[in-house]
């Protein structure tokens, strides 16, 4: 059982404040790159971290574009919502948005809060999870959000589309702390909304955030940062291995960013 995971495509056609080339063309060969890499590593599914568009009503063209990495893809698409994916950071909204009006249509799978999906490829049974962004997902102390438990499966990934970091970012930035929830009994926990990524291993568990595939803001490590996807692999011993791909199509930071500030999300 083979996955690619890929998160924060904020997809739109417009030019967004810190870059100055065609963001549009340049999002549009990050996804042709990942279509690619999915048929040469003969992948099962894929998983989306959220915020797939950069607004919950997106343009013509971009929705014309990620349906058309749907159609190419031709594999089962899970997903959770980011907060560009919903109207006011509002759970409820879902129904209403580009993200759930995909999903009623049956281009892809909402992994629901509460819910999780087994699939088995006759070796390993895999628990499969998701926690859509709401508001103040990272104000409150209840972190039961950003776990699960483990049942009938020999593995159990959880994606959830929030601040959970490493480290706090800032003060400024309300967060979640991996050493906050390690009690989850996932095995891999995938994380989206952080941008610049991680690769954290505690124990036996892993947390895991390729970062965004889109570059947007005006950090410094945006300027060094190349996007990247991350490929995971389960054995039918009930065992995964990893390794994040790094894209070639983007082109160098300094060549794309500009220079004004830019935020976090």
């Amino acid at each position: 059982m083979r996955l690619i995971y890929l998160a924060d495509t904020h997809i739109r056609s417009g030019i967004p404040e810190n870059r100055r080339d065609n963001f549009f063309n340049a999002i549009s060969l990050k996804l042709s790159e990942v279509l690619g890499l999915c048929r040469q590593n003969q992948v099962d599914f894929i998983i989306h971290g959220g915020d797939v568009f950069d607004h919950p009503h997106p343009d013509q063209k971009s929705l014309e574009l990620f349906n058309w990495f749907l159609k190419e893809l031709d594999l089962p698409a899970y997903c959770v919502a980011g907060n560009h994916d919903l109207i006011g950071q509002r759970l409820n909204s879902l129904e209403h948005t580009a993200v759930g009006k995909l999903a009623k249509q049956g281009l892809i799978n909402l992994l629901q809060p509460g819910k999780a999906l087994y699939l088995d490829n006759g070796g390993c049974v895999l628990q499969l999870s998701g926690q859509h962004f709401y508001g103040n997902i990272d104000r409150q102390k209840n972190k039961e959000h950003y776990m699960v438990k483990k049942k009938h499966c020999d593995i159990a990934l959880h994606v959830v589309h929030g601040m959970l970091l490493p480290k706090a970012f800032s003060n400024q930035v309300p967060c979640t702390l991996i050493t906050e929830i390690i009690s989850t009994e996932a095995d891999i926990t995938l994380g989206a909304h952080a941008h610049l990524g991680y690769h954290e291993v505690v124990g036996d568990k892993y947390f895991l955030n390729p970062g965004a595939l889109a570059r947007l803001t005006g950090l410094k490590q945006e300027l060094v940062r190349r996007p990247r996807v991350l490929y995971v692999e389960f054995n039918a011993r009930g065992q995964a291995r990893y390794k994040f791909i790094p894209l070639t199509s983007p082109q160098p930071g300094p060549d794309i960013m500009g220079d004004r500030p830019g935020g976090f999300i």
